[in-house]
Formats: C-alpha cells, structure tokens, sequence
C-alpha cells in the first residue's frame, strides 16, 4: 500500500501542474509564478516516482493494478511529468550551433542590436508555401526572436491571402514588412544585414527627410494622376522616411539634414542661384538623385559637366520592347553591373522615353563612375527621328549597351583607397559609409518616367527607384556584417579506400546486425 504522504504528493503534483497551465492560459503574463508552480509540481511528481519506483514497478505487473486506480494514476503522473518537463523547456531552451561556420547563428552586432530593442517589432513574411527560401526566412526570423520576445513573425503565403498583400503593397514574393508603432518598412533582400538594418531604421523615432525638387515642371508628389508621383510618395512613406516637396527659389538652399535630395524630371531651365545651391549641398557630402527626359531643356548641361557627366543625344531604341508588346522607344533592361543598389535584384525594368547616361574618362581620377542600368546589345541611340525611320544608322547612332543611369561618386582627396566596411569585425558604422555617407554622392537617370503611377508597380521599376533612394539615404548607425561562407570540404578516398568502405557498409554492418538479431533470439528462447 503506497504511502498516504507520499501518495498526496503525487496527486498534490499532478494538481499543481494542471494549475499551471490553466493559469497560463488565463494570464500567461505571470510567468514567473507559473514556472515556479510548474517547478514545484516537477518535484513532488519526481520524489513519488523515486519513492515508490520498485512498488509501482511491481504493481503494474498484476492485472488489478493495471486496472486500479493506482494504474490510472502511475500514467497521469507520467504524463504530468512530461508535460511540466516540455512547459519548462519551451519557455527555457536552449539552441547549439555545431556548424563549422555558424551559419545559424546570429553575428554580435545583430545580438546587440536585439539586446539593446526596447520596442515591439511586428515582422509579415510573404512568402509562398511552396518557396525554397521559406525555412531559410523562418529559421532567420526564429533566431531573432528567440533572441527577443519583442520580435514577433508570421508567415503569408500571399496567394492563398492576396488581400492582406495588396494591403501592404506587396507585389513579389519573398518581402518583409515590419512594423513598430505607426511605422512601417519593406524589404525585398532578405539575410541578416539587411534585416537587423530595417529594424534599426525603424525603431528610430527620427525619420530621414526626402525631398522632392519642384517648380521647374517636375512630377509632383500631390499628383495621382498617371504622371504624377503620389505612388513614389506612399512607398517611401512606408519605408519609414519623411517625404516633402522643396521650391529651392524660394528656400534659396537645400534644408539642413535632407538625407536625399530628388530632381524627378524638370522641364525648365534652372537659374544659375538654384545650381549653385544644388553644387552647396553636394559639396556638403549631400546625395543627389537626378532624372532627366530626352530633349529637354533643363539647362543643367553646366553642373552635370562638374561631376563628368554628359547626357546622351537623342532616344534610345530597343527592338526588345516591340517583341514584348511596347513600343521601340521603351527600352528593357534587365543587365544590372554589380552595386549596392542592384543587389540581388533580378526584375526587368522598363524606362518610357530615354536617353543614355555618358561619362568623360578624362574625370576618372575625381569620380568614381559606376553603372547601374545597361540596355541590350540590340539598342541603339536614335539622334535623328524622322516618321517611320527607327533603323539603326551607324554613321549618325550609337549601338548598345548604353548606360541608363549611374552613380557618380567624388573620390576622397589624397586619393587614398577607401576602407571595406568588413576589414574591422565588430564595427558598427554603416556598410556604406566609406562609399557612400561622406562623400557627395549623384545618381543620374536618364528617364523620369518610369517611377511615375502609371509605370511604377510595372516588373522591378518601383523596386529600381526604392533601391537608389534607400541606398542613398543609408544611416551611420547601420551595421555591417560578414556573409557567412559555405565551406566546401570534399572527402578524398583511394579506390582501396572506398572497396573497403562499400564492403564495410553494404555487407559487413547489416550481417553484424543480422547476426546479432539472431543471437538474441536463441537466446530469450531458451530462457
């Protein structure tokens, strides 16, 4: 007969563990007490099971018992056991990551930056259920939050819920949309860099101010119409940034703290105190995007000959677009040289009415020139359009690839190559501010309507546009971090070697456990 003391304390243990998990149910906000509670019913549980291991063993050997009351309670208590014993675990795991490179573990500044969150971080992952990339985002998002309660995550397949997508402007798979408070940021390249940047831009109660040039004929953001800019002004709103128009007359300078200043397509000339304070501001290591139309008079010939740049004459001709149901005067590219800004970014982009992008080779030595867009081999500049004569003249026209747009860096004075932001592990400057935060910084497109509402959600040309704009307004408080390399380490066997290792595993280990299948079963036979 069990132990009335002992006995109480099985059932005092069984109880006590129920409790807990209704009261976590009710108010799981008490988690200190119920894993207390939990911790306490572990032990009584435990000392009945020690107490009484040989009684219990004994019992449950004859048919009453299996049938008694003791029965019953041997298995709630076992249960009960494994239950408290998960309960504990799941709220105080731990993880190992034995991978020779730590390819699941976090890098410090990411753990810093999680250990320093002091805000709640809603995280949306669209991505398919059918998708190769969905365990990789949900193990990645799994160790953010393990590391923070305060960042949560879901996983969307936007097909099955497309309302929720078209809710937050998501229009490919494979994006993130977080959220803290009323902000709210995409982002389309996901690994850890990016993601622990996007949560450092969007827990900052300071958001970054773009600004839009007006008065010379520009697309306006207050337009909704198809030329205007209100789609380019949403999205950007939404990737967490302060957007405003600027009339620089009336200004007579561009505002203190403007991370980025946009020209989106002018079609008057610019006074000469306007580009002066254009030149004051990029002196000022400020970040300029410009895009220019075709045969426009903008006269800005002058300030864009300062940073070797010269616009190309006349339209650009890609037969590309006519196969793919535009029109000749629309090119597609799809050819984007290695940038910061095209990383991983794979869509085709359209540009309605554009001209190329030149650089003086002569100006090498001061700027640092490097492509972003290049139209197809089969592209050509028309300089001369006449109706119904699109050919290519090669006395008068200029073959592809042509430049689209480009960045125009100045290079440092004494010259001195610039540090890589991976030479310092640790470091917590941004990535980019060696290439890109302190130095004057010009992105020139040589087309203005591709991010206008009629062609900005149309393949990558949003994404294009979002990219620059981000890339130049990137923060010193963004972190960088080393990718994580897969180490290839192939096992070299001789041909003695691998006879033996396929002897070894096709006959040797399945007759040692055949044979010893058969010695056990001798030998329970003559037991």
């Amino acid at each position: 007969m069990l132990n009335p003391l002992s006995k109480g304390a099985g059932w005092l243990g069984f109880l006590t563990a129920i409790a807990g998990v209704i009261v976590y149910q009710i108010h799981p906000e008490w988690k200190p007490y119920i894993s207390l509670a939990e911790l306490t019913a572990l032990g009584l549980l435990v000392f009945f099971f020690i107490v009484h291991f040989e009684a219990l063993k004994s019992f449950s050997t004859r048919r009453s018992t299996k049938l008694g009351l003791n029965s019953v309670l041997m298995v709630l208590i076992f249960i009960s056991i494994l239950g408290v014993l998960n309960f504990i675990l799941s709220r105080h795991h731990l993880r190992f990551d034995f991978s020779e490179t730590s390819s699941f573990s976090l890098a410090p500044q990411t753990l810093q930056v999680l250990k320093d969150l002091k805000r709640d971080v809603k995280i949306t992952a669209f991505v398919s259920d059918q998708g190769r990339t969905r365990s990789q985002i949900k193990d990645l998002l799994s160790g953010y939050s393990y590391h923070n309660p305060r960042i949560t995550f879901t996983l969307v397949d936007p097909d099955k819920k497309p309302s929720l997508a078209k809710q937050y402007g998501v229009t490919q798979y494979d994006t993130l949309v977080l959220e803290s408070g009323k902000q709210e940021n995409q982002i389309k390249t996901i690994d850890e860099q990016e993601l622990t940047n996007a949560i450092i831009r969007i827990v900052q109660d300071e958001r970054r101010k773009i600004l839009f040039l007006e008065n010379h004929g520009e697309h306006r953001l207050s337009d909704q119409e198809k030329t205007g800019y209100a789609r380019v002004k949403d999205s950007l709103e939404k990737q967490g940034f302060e957007v405003g128009a600027l009339f620089l007359l009336e200004e007579g300078k561009v505002p203190d703290k403007t991370a980025v200043l946009v020209i989106p397509g002018p079609q008057k000339g610019f006074l000469p105190q306007e580009k002066i304070a254009l030149s004051s501001y990029l002196a000022a290591n400020g970040k300029v995007l410009l895009l220019l139309d075709p045969d426009v008079q903008a006269n800005l010939d002058d300030f864009l000959s300062q940073w070797g740049i010269k616009m190309g004459k006349g339209l650009i001709i890609d037969p590309v677009s006519r196969l793919l149901g535009g029109d000749f005067t629309v090119p597609v590219v799809t050819n984007y040289p290695a940038h910061e800004i095209t990383k991983n970014f794979n869509l085709a982009t359209f540009f309605p009415i554009a001209e190329a992008v030149n650089f003086d080779p002569s100006r090498a030595s001061e700027f640092d020139y490097k492509p972003l867009a290049l139209t197809s081999d089969n592209s050509w500049s028309k300089t001369r359009l006449a109706e119904g004569r699109l050919n290519f003249d090669p006395a008068e026209d200029v073959r592809g690839p042509l430049t689209l747009a480009a960045v125009v860096t100045r290079k440092t004075l004494s010259g001195s190559p610039e540090p890589h932001p991976h030479d310092t592990p640790g470091k917590t400057e941004s990535p980019y501010a060696a290439a890109n935060e302190a130095r004057p910084t010009l992105v020139v497109y040589g087309d203005s309507d591709f991010a206008a509402n009629g062609s900005f959600n149309f393949s990558g040309n949003g994404d294009l546009f979002l990219n620059t704009v981000t890339w130049l307004a990137q923060e010193k408080g963004l972190i960088s971090i080393r990718a994580k390399e897969t180490h290839f380490t192939p096992l070299f066997l001789s041909r003695s070697q691998g006879t033996v290792l396929m002897y070894v595993s096709l006959l040797f280990l399945p007759a040692a456990v055949f044979l010893t299948g058969i010695a056990i079963w001798k030998r329970r036979r003559l037991l």
